[in-house]
């Protein structure tokens, strides 16, 4: 069968499909054939065929008589697949049994009962042809003649390629010249089949000779022929222009230079624009737009430009909408600013007008300088925004102006009061009724981005809060988010900043949802937040599941709840008074943790450096009983060699206080002289009764355990 153009759904889209249907079922909304032939269709596209087939005898349990479209839709599915042949001839046997009995309705509104069509008997015809029994094919073919079904070029060319797949080009050239004498005219698909058979197999004279006789039915090679061809440029030329027959050159030289570029032969392109002159064809438009684009492409701003200028210097030949684009894009890439805004006033000349495209690749272009662009942004935002016809942002649209302020924060660490007024405007107005825009993956990164290297903390957790939200209904929003650690890292910098580690415990939380890797740097930042929150029984609670087995143990996990006992305990140094959450009150599901050990024993993760970390924080708030056995337990685990060699991505050092930063440089796993002078000075600036004790201790431990690290 001839391939489908369209283009194929994706796994986020059915998400999003079956969550529409599962709600729709938990509102009483009974789904009817159209809801099912959609999800039949896009599970079959997906290559979901169970699924598809159960949806269709879900469908007729439901009692919702079908038409054929589901059964075609699942009978081509099968076609497309070797091994599928079996399910393929049961549900054709199933197809014809049901029919006979008129439980499959017409898709026709004046016939009640459905009759086998054309159609359908071209996906059956594929699957057979797909598993090489053209025995059956035969038998179809009479079922067909018998209910007076006639073949089309389309189910012929079906057969043709099923017949060269298994059979090779001469079994293939034999059903070609059948299929003439049996008046059917050979098409593109035809030649393009057995020119690509002819490539296959080597045979350059049957290439050529297949070539002449498409030409000389008026038929140009495709670009994707063109691609696979093992001929010169010069010799497709050559053969075409020989076989004297009326061709459509100006498309057959286009789809030539459009093929040059593409295997990045630019100076080929260029010579083919030649050869056209020669043989007196014309250039068009749609030639100039693929030299210009490779042009742009290649950096090669000015040689577009003057292009440009000689292509389009007259009134016989006008550029459209694409060349303006390339154009304003080339400008944009070299930083010529005027160039960009003379494109655009250079369009009014050919009475074109500016289109969502052109002002966001304005836009885009803008969004590159290093200086003003941000203002200019601003003034074209406006502009846009009053256009007559009206103009409404799109996607690409926003998410380019929001890069810009993305990208002065991130250089500036600043944006300025109107700076973020426009940004926090753009932002809720894409939500309204007026300026609707949807947000992607892309928004949710950049305006995060923008708002926590400005320091906005609340404006940047908001964003955080709407990107989780969206995640449950389309769970590719969080990707580029979390393509790197660099957003959440930077939020979670911007809490301790702001002393808000009730946020970062929460922002903590929800790592795993966001399938964020656990590094040794995230547990630093956890105990940092327990301790700075007064909640040192915590820390302590998750330090011992980490380093005890599941069975035994009696923490929370990594990222688990605060145990109900913590705010009981009696803490000798009080923090001060903690800042509530910014997600407080959030319905996140994400942030719901309790009682869920999301980590739990994870040793590797458990350094020399966060051991040290630990002890500052115990000495800290008093717990000196819990120093050694923590120490001795952690001493113990067989830390594993891959773990050694953990290349940790995410580093808020720089966020600890010098007093809880220890042995930075040290070996991971083994203490250094450094880091125990410095919790032996720790210690001692305690003034706890039991500091000596613990010292003498600390240093018993080190001699036995890593004499080297005893301080001098």
């Amino acid at each position: 069968m001839h391939a489908s153009r369209r283009a194929l759904p994706t796994s986020s889209t059915l998400s999003r499909m079956m969550d529409v249907y599962n709600k729709a079922i938990q509102a009483n909304i009974a789904p009817d054939q159209y809801t099912y032939q959609e999800l039949i269709a896009i599970n079959t596209d997906l290559l979901s065929l169970g699924r598809a087939q159960s949806l269709l005898e879900e469908m007729i349990r439901n009692d919702i008589k079908p038409t054929l479209r589901p059964y075609r839709t699942l009978l081509k599915g099968y076609s497309t697949i070797n091994d599928e042949i079996d399910n393929a001839r049961r549900l054709w046997e199933s197809i014809k049994d049901k029919v006979s009995k008129g439980e499959i309705i017409s898709e026709e509104a004046d016939e009640q009962v459905a009759k086998l069509d054309l159609s359908t008997f071209t996906c059956i015809v594929a699957a057979e042809c797909n598993a090489g029994a053209f025995s059956r094919v035969v038998e179809l073919l009479d079922e067909m003649k018998d209910a007076g079904i006639q073949a089309d070029i389309i189910l012929r060319n079906t057969i043709l390629g099923g017949i060269l797949r298994h059979k090779g080009l001469d079994a293939g050239l034999k059903e070609a010249k059948l299929m003439e004498e049996s008046g059917f005219i050979l098409d593109n698909y035809t030649y393009n089949s057995l020119i690509l058979a002819a490539v296959k197999e080597k045979r350059i004279n049957e290439v050529k000779w297949l070539l002449e006789k498409a030409a000389r039915s008026g038929i140009a090679p495709s670009g994707r022929l063109v691609q696979q061809l093992p001929l010169s440029p010069q010799e497709i030329l050559g053969i075409i222009q020989g076989s004297g027959y009326d061709v459509d050159m100006l498309r057959v030289y286009n789809t030539l230079i459009k093929t040059a570029i593409r295997r990045n032969e630019f100076n080929q392109a260029l010579g083919l624009v030649g050869h056209m002159r020669a043989y007196k064809v014309a250039p068009n438009t749609v030639t100039y737009t693929y030299l210009l684009d490779a042009l742009n492409k290649a950096g090669r701003a000015d040689e577009a430009e003057a292009l440009y200028k000689d292509a389009f210097k007259g009134d016989k030949l006008i550029p459209d909408m694409h060349v303006f684009g390339i154009m304003i894009d080339a400008c944009g890439r070299a930083g010529n600013v005027p160039g960009m805004f003379w494109y655009k006033k250079e369009m009014e000349r050919f009475g074109l007008l500016p289109t969502e495209f052109i002002y966001n690749t304005l836009l885009s272009g803008l969004s590159r300088l290093q200086q003003g662009g941000l203002k200019m942004i601003m003034q074209t935002m406006d502009e846009l925004t009053k256009a007559n016809p009206p103009i409404r942002p799109t996607t690409r649209t926003l998410n380019a102006v929001y890069a810009s302020f993305a990208s002065k924060a991130v250089k500036s660490y600043n944006l300025s009061t109107e700076d973020l007024s426009y940004l926090r405007t753009w932002y809720a107005k894409s939500q309204s009724i007026d300026y609707y825009v949807p947000r992607d993956k892309y928004t949710y990164a950049l305006v995060i981005e923008a708002f926590s290297y400005a320091g906005c903390l609340e404006d940047a957790m908001m964003v955080y809060s709407d990107m989780v939200n969206h995640s449950t209904k389309d769970p590719m929003v969080v990707k580029e988010f979390t393509r790197s650690l660099k957003h959440m890292a930077k939020l979670i910098q911007l809490c301790i900043e702001k002393q808000h580690f009730k946020t970062v415990l929460d922002l903590l939380r929800g790592w795993k949802m966001l399938k964020l890797p656990v590094r040794e740097e995230t547990l630093r930042v956890i105990l940092f937040a327990h301790d700075q929150l007064g909640q040192p029984f915590t820390a302590r609670d998750i330090m011992y599941s980490l380093l005890t087995p599941p069975t035994k143990s009696i923490g929370t996990g990594l990222f688990g709840s605060l145990p109900e006992s913590d705010t009981d305990r009696s803490d000798p140094l009080k923090a001060p008074e903690a800042k509530s959450s910014l997600l407080d009150g959030s319905q996140l599901s994400l942030h719901s943790t309790k009682g869920n050990s999301l980590y739990g024993y994870k040793p590797e993760i458990v350094s020399a450096s966060v051991i040290a970390l630990y002890i500052g924080i115990a000495i800290k708030h008093g717990l000196m009983d819990d120093i050694m056995p923590l120490l001795k337990l952690w001493h113990s685990k067989e830390i594993t060699a891959e773990a050694e060699l953990v290349n940790p991505i995410l580093s808020l050092d720089t966020s600890l206080p010098k007093r809880l930063e220890f042995g930075k440089e040290a070996n991971r796993n083994r203490f250094s002289a450094e880091i125990v002078s410095q919790l032996l000075r720790v210690l001692k600036q305690s003034n706890h009764e039991d500091a000596d004790k613990v010292a003498d201790e600390l240093l018993t431990f080190v001699e036995e355990n890593f004499p080297e690290a005893v301080p001098v």
